[in-house]
């Protein structure tokens, strides 16, 4: 096996060493990418595989670490933090052998393979549907569906709602060039009333910015906006956007298959969204409430009924295998031009990507409402 090992390493070197790039056109470039990530993911395995037997056996300690994270960590040039997420993998595969199959097979990379065992491992039953997951979208995408299946398997809710209001801490440094840093740990609840205040005062910045003629890149307005925040406190009301099933509202616990989220942060305890529905300012959409599909209008106006809808129906770009949660755009499959109506059969939600796409190139849409997709022209 050693032998085998090291002969595919000194021709993967060889390789390496002689490759140049500039040789190779778009599409063999393109295809030599793939090999090479399909052997990352091989060679992930093996070391997920092996570093897990260096654990049980205690040979990291001949070389005097603390741990085998910390002896992982020394050999591979990764953080210390990276190699106790491989280690948990390692732990995990044990109980899912479909997951181990997959990895071996180099169907899965570590990121999706660590994804996957943690979830999974909360509710073995998911596994095969996670596996489904991973190989159809992308890794933002199966995060998303093991934070629901995470959510789904815990046991007491209202011991997770405490854990995650615990855990609240902010961290604050400096780094060597003297720029500030931090890094918030807050339960989602409070997470989403902060995001909803800071999205707010990005909003007001950016407009008044674009109205002055000057042009930076988003994510400095939205360093702006958070020292707004802090220092002017919330310029507008803030209102927090919260999707459930009513059963879930009713029993105060999430079985598998019901929806309790905060659009934009994920699953949240049940008991955290019971306590969220006495505020003013939380903006609900109660799955089996009032029927938003007869929403229906020929104009450009997005009645908020139909917007609502919309968020609920497409909370990430509605293009398969797109996962993008981030300013996202109603667009109308049919356009008003041509006499497409304003409802809920008619509208779907892209991200600015794919909206150009179908837009300014041509692209076309295809499918059934709920279940539109994009493809080239």
């Amino acid at each position: 096996m050693f032998g085998e090992v090291r002969s595919a390493l000194d021709v993967l070197e060889t390789v390496a060493r002689g490759l140049d790039p500039s040789c190779l056109d778009g599409r063999d470039a393109a295809a030599l990418v793939e090999l090479a990530a399909r052997g990352k993911r091989i060679c992930a395995a093996i070391e997920t595989l092996a570093v897990r037997r260096v654990e049980e056996t205690k040979v990291w300690r001949d070389g005097g670490h603390r741990s085998a994270g910390h002896w992982l960590a020394d050999t591979t040039g990764e953080t210390v933090g990276a190699a106790a997420r491989t280690l948990e993998t390692g732990r995990a595969l044990d109980g899912l052998p479909e997951t181990d199959a997959a990895f071996r097979a180099g169907e899965l990379s570590e990121t999706q393979a660590h994804e996957i065992t943690g979830a999974a491992g909360a509710d073995p039953g998911a596994e095969r549907d996670l596996l489904h997951v991973a190989r159809e979208r992308g890794v933002k995408g199966l995060r998303d569906e093991c934070r629901r299946t995470r959510a789904s398997a815990v046991a007491d809710d209202q011991a997770w709602a405490r854990r995650l209001h615990a855990n609240r801490r902010p961290h604050r440094w400096t780094d060597p060039d003297g720029t500030y840093r931090a890094d918030v740990r807050l339960a989602p609840d409070a997470g989403a009333r902060f995001d909803a205040a800071l999205e707010n005062h990005l909003r007001r910045i950016f407009a008044a910015a674009r109205k002055a003629g000057r042009r930076e890149p988003r994510d400095a307005y939205a360093a702006d906006a958070l020292v707004a925040l802090a220092g002017e406190g919330p310029c507008k009301p803030v209102e927090v956007r919260l999707d459930l099933d009513a059963r879930a509202a009713r029993n105060g616990y999430v079985s598998p298959g019901e929806r309790c989220e905060i659009p934009g942060i994920g699953p949240v305890p049940a008991t955290t969204a019971r306590s969220m529905l006495d505020d003013a300012l939380v903006s609900i959409l109660v799955k089996d409430g009032a029927d938003i599909t007869t929403v229906t209008k020929a104009t450009r106006t997005i009645p908020a009924r139909l917007r609502r809808a919309l968020e609920a129906r497409y909370p990430v770009c509605g293009v398969r295998g797109c996962d993008n949660d981030q300013f996202l755009e109603i667009d109308h499959v049919v356009p008003v031009a041509d006499g497409g109506p304003t409802g809920i059969h008619n509208t779907w939600r892209l991200c600015p990507h794919h909206h150009k796409l179908k837009t300014l190139s041509g692209w076309k849409v295809v499918g059934v409402p709920g279940d539109w997709d994009l493809v080239p022209p």
